[in-house]
């Protein structure tokens, strides 16, 4: 099977859509967002053990889901879906949808082979930017291990890591060296209080 990397337009193939989504009023409106972008292949679930099932029997283009949903949350459903066992469905696009913009869900997320990650509630506008994006293959997957993860994306991460580490030394030695700054101008206005 291969999957194909096109864009929403008049002229592309249908695309279909897969999306996990708890709630039903966000399920409502992720669905009226994807037909009003001419997308008529949509499969909604409140739960990924079934949006699994079903996307072993038809995998769609691209999946829409909710980090917290159950009864596997998104850390369990990526781990499942990118390990190479599940090869080609493991190469489908995944866009993670996040209630709360927890820097470690979005880390986790991206390390586990997330294309991208969308914050709730959603613009149609990101919504269609996003699906565009994915399917137009701006994020390669490259297997590591067992399971295929975002080219680069570790690697950035530790680089961010490693900055923010050296930036937390930065601000505690400068919080030092202040202290001892405003310790020994104390003990000089004591000086200038004392002899002058």
């Amino acid at each position: 099977m291969i999957y194909r990397m096109t864009s929403i337009n008049a002229e592309s193939e249908p695309i279909s859509v897969l999306i996990i989504e708890p709630n039903n009023e966000m399920q409502r409106l992720l669905r009226t967002m994807l037909l009003a972008y001419d997308i008529r292949q949509v499969r909604v679930f409140s739960n990924s053990e079934k949006a699994a099932n079903s996307m072993l029997l038809e995998p769609p283009d691209v999946v829409l889901m909710d980090w917290e949903v159950q009864p596997f949350d998104g850390k369990s459903f990526l781990k499942l879906f990118r390990n190479k066992k599940m090869y080609p469905i493991c190469l489908v696009p995944i866009i993670v949808m996040l209630s709360e913009a927890k820097k470690s869900w979005v880390e986790t997320a991206m390390k586990l082979g997330a294309h991208a990650i969308v914050s709730k509630p959603l613009a149609p506008q990101i919504l269609y930017e996003r699906i565009n994006w994915v399917l137009g293959g701006h994020r390669t997957l490259k297997l590591v291990g067992d399971s295929y993860v975002i080219e680069g994306v570790t690697k950035r991460i530790a680089v961010e890591e490693e900055r923010k580490t050296q930036l937390d030394s930065a601000r505690k030695f400068q919080a030092s060296q202040f202290a001892e700054m405003m310790s020994i101008q104390k003990d000089i206005d004591k000086i200038l209080e004392v002899n002058f």
